[in-house]
């Protein structure tokens, strides 16, 4: 009968579920269980926790007034991003292919976590060319900055996509492809929550805000300093592992 019929499709397509599900599971176990992939996905993760860290500490640094920057306006740090923004599409792909030719695949990623992380200690320097009168050339030095930055961590983020995926067969690696976007979306969740109490511990350790100072302000310094130290460290002992394995 019709409802005999409806009933068996209904069961088929349950069952097709449950048998879907049941490999989906087997296969994200089955990738998670290979040493080599799983180093290189938790590269990847940290490398999105340390860059998410750092695109959410430099708006909070700008409009500080105790960075010796007198604390800049929403739209003068919009204008600082965009400008890093082109410096970023022009650079990226020409470095990146320059980069994986002289030096491979590994070698671009030493280069674009050193080159992506450690330059950004050097962000409290800008405050040594502000005044109240001209702003321009420490927003010209951040945008600088923050778009070579931008241009190696591409190259790294690229570079580890390429990686990962040879890890794995060709037939796993949408699933893998899967797993690595959860893990890097839990990273940069997470992320913001530390770097807010970081920044807002070192920005603290600064009270006054004179233009007419050109010293630099240790609060920023701690602050970026740390942060280049930190995420440096880790993904040197991280890459260094992925090194042995490759």
């Amino acid at each position: 009968s019709l409802s005999d019929n409806s009933i068996q499709q209904y069961g088929s397509i349950e069952n097709n579920s449950k048998s879907d599900n049941t490999i989906s599971s087997a296969s994200l176990k089955l990738i998670w269980s290979r040493r080599k992939t799983r180093s290189h996905l938790i590269a990847y993760w940290l490398y999105s926790l340390v860059i998410i860290n750092i695109d959410e500490a430099f708006p909070l640094y700008c409009i500080s007034r105790n960075t010796g920057l007198g604390g800049l306006q929403e739209n003068e740090i919009g204008k600082i991003l965009s400008a890093s923004g082109v410096i970023f599409a022009i650079g990226q792909y020409k470095t990146y292919t320059n980069i994986c030719d002289q030096f491979g695949i590994y070698g671009s990623l030493d280069l674009g976590a050193a080159l992506g992380i450690l330059p950004v200690a050097l962000f409290p320097l800008a405050s040594l060319v502000y005044t109240n009168a001209n702003k321009r050339w420490s927003m010209v030095y951040l945008a600088l900055l923050s778009g070579v930055t931008k241009v190696f961590q591409s190259a790294f983020f690229s570079s580890i996509t390429v990686a990962t995926n040879r890890t794995v067969p060709a037939e796993m690696r949408s699933r893998m492809n899967a797993l690595g976007s959860i893990g890097a979306g839990l990273s940069k969740a997470f992320g913001p929550l530390f770097v807010g109490i970081w920044m807002a511990f070192c920005l603290s350790l600064d009270t006054q805000d004179d233009s007419n100072d050109k010293s630099l302000p240790i609060g920023s310094l701690l602050a970026w300093f740390g942060i280049a130290l930190v995420s440096g460290l880790i993904m040197f002992a991280v890459l260094r592992s992925l090194q042995e394995r490759k």
